[in-house]
């Protein structure tokens, strides 16, 4: 993995970064993809697009590229793809936001849209959702979306059954998007565990994920593999919490009282705290049917401008000024959230798998500006020391 500093996101500043990343990990940065990236490829690039505007139930207002990825980082990954095509090929950039998100609204926003017309091969840029939300006042009810078509190349059901870390649990309180949790707990009762994943991404050759360095109330920290929510076009088959508090045998809430409060309140964090014993799992499962098929992968973390404190919606910037990349999306989580202050062994989608790795993972090299780092993973140096959700303050180094 390589981290390099970029004070701005002003094209030479976000080229000498990405070049640095580049040139740590081996690659030539005049041409970084050159055979890893073969002519007549298709090369799936994901960004976090979650939200379009500031939300209403934020109790502050700050710099949307807090919270998505801005697009001078996906410009430059692009650029560097396109080279590698050498006029053969596919790109497709998406994602599947938020369910309120306005996509035209963030097309316009970002600028983005131009990349459609820059390269000399196809440039795709979609929205993946098949259902929006066009008033935030109707979220969580199913027959008030509306439908769209969603990746126009299909989608693809995948069944991960006994794998699921899903498997063994009572599915009988299961939520996901919508209050008709049917659907959810259809989806993952006994020897069916089914997510539904864009067939764009299922059948790309290389996919390239851009995440955001942000913080997140429901699992502490959203990055690559969390960020696998926007890959999946069915949402409803995303399990966020149980219902309920403990004495119920729920996890929407931390505590009976927590639950009391919640049912007189206007603006409501279910699932948000580290009791949540159901949402980390979901996440576990999204990488594990991501892996399902062989593929390349490359990713960069944009942390240029961050997100501390109250993600993924409501976050305050962070000027972490870095940029973060590598070739295994698992890895390079580790080492960013652990650039944010974060103890990597105290997240547990991440815990579970380093759990399962056959070699320590703070073995793994990470290079700091071009140096490597032996001593990268211990708590002598918080780095960039993001603040967390209060809940959530246990998970410092």
């Amino acid at each position: 993995m390589a981290i390099a500093s970029a004070d701005s996101y002003r094209p030479m500043q976000v080229k000498k970064a990405l070049d640095s990343i580049f040139l740590s990990l081996g690659l030539n940065p005049e041409n970084p993809f050159e055979g890893y990236i073969k002519p007549g490829m298709r090369v799936f690039i994901k960004p976090n697009w979650v939200a379009s505007r500031w939300r209403k139930s934020c109790d502050h207002t700050d710099c949307l590229y807090c919270v998505i990825t801005h697009p001078a980082v996906i410009e430059g990954v692009a650029d560097r793809v396109a080279q590698a095509l050498c006029g053969k090929g596919e790109i497709i950039i998406a994602d599947n936001p938020s369910i309120d998100a306005d996509f035209e609204e963030l097309m316009e926003f970002t600028g983005i849209r131009r990349l459609e017309n820059k390269y000399d091969v196809p440039c795709h840029i979609y929205d993946l959702r098949p259902l929006v939300c066009k008033d935030l006042k109707d979220y969580g009810k199913k027959d008030k979306m509306a439908h769209q078509p969603g990746d126009p190349n299909g989608e693809v059901e995948l069944n991960l059954g006994k794998n699921s870390l899903l498997y063994d649990v009572d599915s009988t309180l299961f939520r996901g998007v919508f209050d008709e949790r049917e659907e959810t707990v259809a989806a993952h009762t006994g020897e069916t565990q089914l997510y539904t994943m864009s067939k764009s991404l299922y059948d790309s050759d290389v996919y390239i994920s851009i995440p955001k360095l942000k913080t997140h109330q429901k699992v502490g920290a959203t990055l690559n593999l969390k960020g696998q929510v926007g890959a999946m076009t069915r949402k409803n088959q995303l399990v966020h919490w149980r219902i309920g508090s403990p004495e119920t045998g729920g996890d929407e809430y931390p505590d009976h009282e927590s639950w009391e409060r919640a049912q007189h309140a206007k603006v409501t964090h279910r699932g948000a705290h580290p009791g949540n014993d159901t949402i980390w799992r979901m996440v576990v499962d999204l990488y594990k049917s991501l892996l399902t098929k062989e593929r390349k992968y490359f990713t960069i973390i944009d942390g240029i401008m961050a997100g501390e404190g109250q993600g993924p919606f409501c976050p305050t910037s962070k000027h972490a000024n870095v940029l973060i990349g590598g070739f295994d999306f698992l890895l390079t989580d580790i080492a960013a959230v652990r650039y944010m202050g974060i103890n990597p062994e105290k997240i547990k989608y991440l815990d579970y798998f380093i759990q399962q790795m056959s070699a320590d993972y703070r073995s793994n090299p990470v290079f700091l500006n071009g140096e490597m780092r032996n001593d990268y993973f211990t708590c002598n140096t918080r780095y960039a020391d993001f603040e967390v959700p209060f809940a959530w303050r246990n998970i410092k180094c």
